[in-house]
């Protein structure tokens, strides 16, 4: 994991962050194991849809999946401890994914969320003082502070680890 200092201050400032080469992934994130995840645990995956066209044009969401992974355990405490964040019964981790490109609705997330590109290219629109969009590959991170409004533009099939915060963050510095 790779983070500077610039950007650790720009996230206790809750500043939209984007951190590139944050992670270097070795396993692929593809939809093979994403199949092998639903199929050999009890992962529950939503998606919104009406027809077969919107099953295969949808957004996936797995839900609480942090402990399926070791190395989202690991990400997870880290950015919790790096960032003092307040013990939450809501914090975890899910995993969203699309198989074609598509736009997602502008939304507010309630909590902190770090996001990190497992595979594909998402674009993340932000909607703030001042607008931009940050494109993620493989890797790369985002910090979206809560209540910040954005929405996904998903350039390629493409999976994300989204790691959510509830809790306080305190600006306290911690050693790792």
């Amino acid at each position: 994991m790779l983070i500077k200092k610039e950007e650790i201050d720009s996230i206790r400032n809750n500043k939209v962050t984007f951190v590139k080469d944050f992670v270097d992934l070795k396993k692929q994130y593809d939809f093979n194991l994403l199949s092998r995840l639903v199929e050999e645990t009890d992962a529950e995956t939503k998606v919104k849809a009406k027809n077969l066209t919107d099953v295969m044009r949808g957004v996936y969401q797995m839900k609480n999946i942090k402990s399926h992974f070791k190395e989202f355990v690991t990400f997870f405490d880290f950015l919790k401890k790096l960032f003092n964040y307040e013990d939450n019964v809501s914090d975890e981790v899910d995993l969203f994914f699309s198989f074609c490109s598509l736009v997602g609705m502008p939304h507010a997330d309630p909590e902190d969320v770090f996001i990190i590109s497992l595979h594909g290219v998402t674009t993340y629109r932000i909607f703030s003082d001042e607008d931009m969009d940050i494109v993620l590959n493989k890797g790369d991170m985002i910090y979206i502070p809560r209540g910040i409004k954005h929405k996904v533009l998903a350039m390629t099939p493409r999976v994300i680890a989204s790691f959510g915060y509830y809790g306080k963050k305190s600006n306290e510095k911690t050693t790792l």
